[in-house]
Parts: structure tokens; C-alpha cells; sequence
């Protein structure tokens, strides 16, 4: 399932961690069109850790927000040359 945000699609996946019995979050965001018109995607991990999958689940849309909005340091959207989504 996806959301836009921004004109930005975003998906997220919740991956269990076995070892540590925690989950964290996978996101993807379908942000541009590379030069071919083909759909650009980037995908981020989170450092965090949750206790269940469904508090990963409910911060994963959250974490690729930020990213797109500036609000985590050393991560951003690549965006060079490139056009947005229509």
C-alpha cells in the first residue's frame, strides 16, 4: 500500500529483526522520472527499533515524511536533473 505526500509516493515495510526481537522500518519513495520517463525511486532504513510491527508500521509513512521535508540529518531525496511525478 502507498501514500503520496507531496507528490511523492511513499511505501513502507515493516522488517522483524530476529536477533534483537524488534522491529524496524524499510521506506521507498517514488519521487522523479529519470531522463528514459521511467518512475526514480530511493529507499531508506530507520536506525530505530520498535517493540511491535504495528509501531513500525504506524512510523514508517512518518520517517519518509521527514526525509522528504528536511527533517533527518544525513538523509535526503536525490533530485538532480531530475523531473517530479506529474
Amino acid at each position: 500500500m502507498g501514500f503520496i505526500y507531496k507528490r511523492y509516493l511513499l511505501r513502507s515495510k515493516s522488517v522483524y529483526l530476529e536477533k534483537r526481537d524488534r522491529w524496524t522500518v524499510q521506506v521507498t519513495v517514488s519521487l522523479y522520472k529519470d531522463s528514459s520517463g521511467e518512475p526514480r525511486e530511493q529507499t531508506f532504513s530507520s536506525e530505530n527499533t520498535f517493540s511491535s510491527k504495528a509501531m513500525a508500521d504506524m512510523e514508517g509513512i512518518m520517517f519518509a515524511r521527514k526525509i522528504i521535508d528536511g527533517e533527518i540529518n544525513g538523509l535526503s531525496i536525490d533530485d538532480k536533473d531530475l523531473t517530479l511525478l506529474a
